[in-house]
């Protein structure tokens, strides 16, 4: 056996190890998001796209100037998920947690390409935990979805300029516009690409004196381009006759959505993103008392942060944890030992996060790009990459002389990723009890109408947007009606009087205690006295949910979506 031979099969080991790994990784992932299982959400648009469901399964859908019902990438996923498991948790979070697992192995692939193996799964697996993944991950929200087809454009865009083969940069493209499909923050993307191309080809000029362009890579518009013309023509019968009616309508909500300076319904803040991945106030507690020399205020502040990262009532809610900082530190190390190798990610991953946070969705003017903090999920593919690339060089950085610094470095890692993970957790569980425990009550009425009528033929009034989600439980009944009361807020009714309460129909009605926190949002408010006493409307009780002994024993972190359910003759 020859030494080329020994080494080939040394690299097959290796390589059969890493996907052991990466399997376990991908299990864990799976099995800790199954144990925070959400099914549809309080705080986002997922009823927004399990309403579409059932004309998509009676294959009576049609797109319509609704901006959720031009998202197909989440639309029929979503049915053919709910068709297969049913209208209940798994049925709702299904294709989210599905692309979550399969986005950590594509990250694993990327970062293998990039940076080596070791950086791959270091990087799968601080995805696995991100806080960010873990919240929208078993939900109907696009953003998974989103995340898993622009990191496979990305992987193939890696393939393409390692084997200059344009095919990998068409389907790339192609990858990408299928996330336009899902939500339109895909297309930031392509302005990566162009942003790319155009920087390495003007480097590359600069350094070599010869005018040098990568058109290979220019093929990556080739396949949106090629994405764009095939979708504007086969979904006609989707879109009324009209061809690429999403893209316009799209482009016309957008633009229209909001005045010259900021969009509708987002902060137009410029800080917006750097306050979401560095939340704590880090500066002001403990950076600031430093300063002033106050070691009692530094002392007990940095104790009232630690602890409040392991206590369930008295979190800092975000969405990132103490991830963003380690980035952030990763990237400042990378530079500084020169690392090559993670030159492209650091780039990917400071341009989306600088894009998103300064950007504009317009060419022509400044318009401030759309800002939430879930839309950063299309930066965590770079970032937990960076990461992952940085704990991978400080354990190839042990001298090779001495073994025992290795494994000491191999245990530094692990506790990083085990700190992240352990300090971020009870974000993690916050969403799972504040969606899972508040969601009990939505379950609960849902079986109770479904008992009385089990044709779902009743109308139903509730504060907020409960009447949906009971909706969805009770599997979208033709015959139910369900109405918000809301003083006449966001499109809800006003039922000032008894006699403005239609008859026959069934009201889901807080406590006291829960009206009071919902007028405190200061958003919309129930002031309507038969709220506070039912009986003044001589209102039936159906079902005395709050003296329901499995409800009562749940942690119920949000009680304003919960009530009691009365009938009005």
């Amino acid at each position: 056996m020859d030494w080329k031979t020994t080494n080939k099969q040394l690299k097959a080991i290796a390589l059969n190890r890493e996907y052991q790994l990466l399997a376990l990784i991908v299990l864990f992932g799976v099995a800790l998001s199954l144990s925070l299982m959400k099914g549809v959400s309080f705080y986002g648009d997922d009823i927004s796209y399990t309403a579409f469901v059932p004309s998509v399964l009676n294959g009576t859908f049609s797109e319509n100037i609704n901006i959720f019902s031009l998202r197909l990438g989440v639309l029929y996923p979503l049915a053919a998920s709910i068709a297969i498991f049913g209208y209940n948790d798994l049925g709702a979070g299904a294709w989210a947690l599905f692309a979550y697992a399969i986005t950590m192995v594509i990250i694993y692939l990327i970062g293998k390409e990039l940076h080596g193996g070791k950086a791959g799964l270091l990087s799968a697996a601080l995805f696995a935990v991100y806080p960010l993944a873990l919240k929208f991950n078993t939900s109907p929200d696009p953003m998974l979805p989103l995340v898993m087809f622009l990191s496979l454009s990305m992987l193939l865009f890696v393939y393409g300029r390692k084997s200059r083969k344009i095919g990998f940069f068409i389907l790339s493209g192609i990858s990408a516009f299928v996330g336009t499909l899902i939500n339109p923050l895909a297309y930031l993307y392509f302005v990566f690409y162009a942003f790319y191309i155009v920087a390495e080809g003007m480097f590359t000029t600069i350094k070599t004196r010869k005018v040098t362009f990568d058109y290979a890579a220019v093929a990556v518009f080739i396949g949106l381009l090629t994405g764009i013309a095939i979708m504007g023509y086969i979904n006609i019968p989707l879109a009324h006759g009209k061809p690429f009616f999403e893209i316009n309508m799209t482009n016309n909500y957008y633009s229209a959505a909001g005045g010259p300076d900021q969009i509708f319904y987002t902060n137009p803040s410029l800080t917006f993103y750097i306050d979401g991945y560095f939340p704590y106030g880090f500066v002001q507690n403990l950076i600031v008392p430093l300063i002033h020399l106050n070691v009692g205020s530094f002392v007990r502040n940095a104790r009232q942060l630690f602890e409040s990262m392991f206590s369930l009532y008295d979190i800092n809610l975000n969405s990132v944890g103490l991830f963003s900082y380690a980035v952030v530190l990763a990237g400042i190390w990378l530079l500084a030992i020169n690392d090559k190798k993670s030159r492209f990610m650091l780039l990917w991953g400071a341009f989306l996060v600088g894009y998103m946070e300064f950007g504009s969705m317009s060419v022509t003017h400044y318009f401030p790009i759309y800002k939430l903090m879930r839309f950063t999920a299309i930066a965590a593919a770079p970032l937990m990459l960076i990461l992952g690339a940085a704990l991978s060089e400080f354990i190839s950085h042990a001298k090779r002389k001495r073994g025992y610094e290795k494994n000491f470095r191999i245990i530094i890692v692990i506790a990083i990723i085990v700190f992240l993970f352990a300090t971020s957790y009870q974000i993690d569980n916050y969403y799972y009890l504040f969606n899972h425990n508040s969601m009990q009550y939505v379950k609960t009425v849902a079986s109770e109408l479904k008992s009385i009528s089990p044709a779902g033929s009743v109308d139903l009034y509730a504060p907020a947007l409960v009447p949906y989600y009971i909706q969805y439980y009770m599997g979208y009944p033709a015959t139910m009606q369900a109405y918000e009361y809301d003083n006449g807020a966001y499109g809800g009714l006003f039922m000032p009087s008894c006699s403005d309460i239609p008859s026959n129909s069934y009201l889901l009605i807080p406590s006291a205690s829960a009206i009071e926190t919902i007028n405190s949002y200061n958003l919309w408010s129930i002031n309507e006295t038969w709220a506070y006493d039912p009986s003044e409307c001589n209102l039936t009780l159906v079902a005395d949910n709050y003296a329901n002994v499995s409800l009562q024993n749940l942690q119920i972190l949000d009680p304003t979506y919960g009530g009691n359910l009365y009938y009005n003759k």
